[in-house]
């Protein structure tokens, strides 16, 4: 990060450069419903906000809207028995944080509330009226990726609101102007940008003359070759050189080690 806000600000950046950060909304039913009404959707007006980007579950308020949250939160819930066609909303005055409910609602009933329409809407907004906001079985996963491929791990999200309307995909950027913090936008806007590059790997070819103790050992038997790899890759590590990869270099008859006569001394010699 603080590499990052060097190398903008030295090119005369002071506010929001795209990174590589992207990730998917995608919103489901706890139970797996994903026909006709699956996308139905009755946010308040300024959700889904994903704020501090950590709100992956979702409420309904008492006067019948929606809002993400974080799942970690403590509320009451709605469960439904029977099929979705046939169903029965139950109200469960007892906080619990999102997965509690929804294992509350598999052991006693079938699953947290699936809301298909403006009818299921209103029944749960009924018999919520004085038990306030209570989850329902809307929900995401993460979906956090990096460009690259890389594991997301590390984050900097800005603490406030990174709102997601309706959108599918949102990618990610460092706000110069909040500290280099990261936030969410569509895609399809027009910034400027941060590459990477790996530097380009030095190679260096080393001869390598072996003198044997024992004549019987074949040192063209592969298990002998990745022994004395290992070796010298351990030397190396002891002498604080890091990060080198070693490789033998074969001859056009596809051996690594050849007699090497000098005088009446009989030597090995090989290319590393």
């Amino acid at each position: 990060m603080k590499k990052l806000k060097d190398t903008v600000s030295a090119a005369g950046h002071s506010s929001e450069v795209w990174i590589g950060l992207y990730s998917h909304i995608d919103w489901k039913w706890s139970d797996g419903f994903n026909q006709s009404g699956a996308e139905y959707r009755r946010w308040q007006s300024t959700d889904p906000n994903y704020v501090a980007a950590n709100e992956l579950c979702v409420v309904q308020l008492q006067y019948g809207t929606w809002y993400d949250n974080e799942c970690h939160e403590q509320s009451p819930f709605v469960c439904y028995r029977g099929t979705l066609e046939d169903s029965d909303f139950v109200p469960v005055n007892t906080a619990k944080n999102w997965t509690e409910a929804q294992s509350h609602c598999r052991e006693h009933y079938t699953d947290l509330a699936t809301v298909r329409n403006n009818a299921d809407r209103d029944k749960i907004r009924n018999i919520i009226y004085r038990l306030g906001p209570a989850w329902i079985g809307l929900y995401r996963d993460p979906q956090i990726y990096w460009s690259d491929g890389s594991n997301y791990s590390f984050s900097s999200w800005y603490q406030g609101d990174h709102p997601l309307g309706s959108m599918k995909v949102v990618c990610g950027v460092a706000d110069l102007e909040k500290g280099g913090n990261w936030t969410l936008f569509s895609c399809e806007e027009r910034k400027p940008f941060v590459c990477y590059s790996v530097p380009t790997a030095v190679k260096t070819l080393v001869k390598v003359r072996v003198e044997l103790q024992d004549s019987s050992v074949d040192l063209n038997d592969p298990a002998v070759k990745e022994q004395i790899l290992k070796e010298f890759q351990e030397r190396l590590k002891e002498k604080g050189l890091s990060g080198v990869t070693l490789k033998w270099k074969e001859k056009a008859d596809g051996k690594v080690f050849h007699k090497e006569e000098k005088g009446s001394d009989k030597k090995k010699k090989t290319e590393l």
